[in-house]
């Protein structure tokens, strides 16, 4: 009998932190943070210092069976609440494909603001990529396929510079960075973040920061250590701001994703980024 108890109160025990660990996950993936990145450079124009640019990637509210669309418009209030001149998409909209016209019945809700909203494809965006050009088209967005657009306010410029997928498209960063210079001020979009990786230094010099996702942060991780992650490097690319050789990237650990059909989060919270420009002398 005592053998017994002793394997009960193992049992109970252990099943008292499954518990735990779901409601706090759960709690985890509903709270959304906001995250202010000051970036500071001698690039950023007189006209554009104090300019803020809110940027967010990974919505994917959906599961095989499940969609999550309370959250989503919950996102979708936060980012309209922000204060932000600029929307950067980082891609990955849905997970699957049949769900991406709910992204899109939501996505209609996000205010665009003066400058504008520009977005890139993720890997959950191929096949698909006609409807989701589409669709941004008809939402005011603007979808950076290996390319660039000039912002401008009272004759000064920066740009936003995007690629298409690591995995299913054909990135090309010196394409989309053609024409730059590398006193422009420049905000590098790429889903993946390990396509840094294969970027030349000519073109990360172009770059002020580069801004990726993909990642989740590791979704589910160890107390904050990425275990499981669809990157190789999951320490050099897992989740936040990076500097390699002098170059800058920040990876976003998202807004939405799922674990096992469910809709949870462990030590990788999603956030929404808002980046404030300075110029420096």
């Amino acid at each position: 009998m005592k053998g017994k108890s002793w394997i009960l109160k193992i049992l109970y025990g252990f099943l008292g932190l499954i518990i735990v660990f779901l409601v706090y996950s759960h709690y985890e993936y509903r709270n959304i943070k906001i995250k202010t990145i000051e970036i500071k450079s001698k690039d950023v124009p007189k006209e554009f210092d104090g300019k803020r640019v809110l940027f967010v990637a990974d919505f994917q509210y959906d599961t095989m069976a499940r969609y999550n669309r309370k959250q989503q418009k919950k996102a979708i209030e936060l980012i309209n609440a922000q204060k932000k001149d600029m929307i950067l998409l980082g891609g990955d909209y849905a997970t699957w494909e049949k769900n991406i016209p709910k992204f899109y019945e939501d996505a209609k809700d996000i205010k665009i603001p003066e400058l504008g909203v520009y977005a890139i494809y993720g890997n959950h965006e191929y096949p698909g990529e006609k409807e989701t050009a589409e669709n941004m088209k008809k939402l005011g967005f603007n979808l950076l396929v290996n390319e660039n657009r000039k912002i401008t306010i009272n004759n000064e410029n920066i740009y936003i510079a995007g690629v298409t997928d690591l995995w299913h498209g054909k990135p090309d960063a010196k394409k989309a960075l053609e024409g730059l210079k590398k006193e422009d001020f420049v905000l590098f979009l790429t889903h993946n973040p390990e396509y840094f990786e294969e970027m030349t230094e000519d073109e990360k010099e172009k770059a002020d920061m580069t801004l990726a996702g993909h990642t989740h942060a590791g979704q589910v991780t160890f107390f904050g250590k990425i275990i499981m992650s669809a990157i190789k490097d999951k320490k050099k690319y897992g989740y936040g701001m990076k500097e390699y050789n002098g170059h800058k990237i920040y990876i976003t650990s998202g807004l939405g994703g799922a674990f096992l059909e469910m809709f949870i989060r462990f030590f990788a919270q999603p956030e929404i980024v808002v980046l404030k420009l300075k110029k420096i002398k």
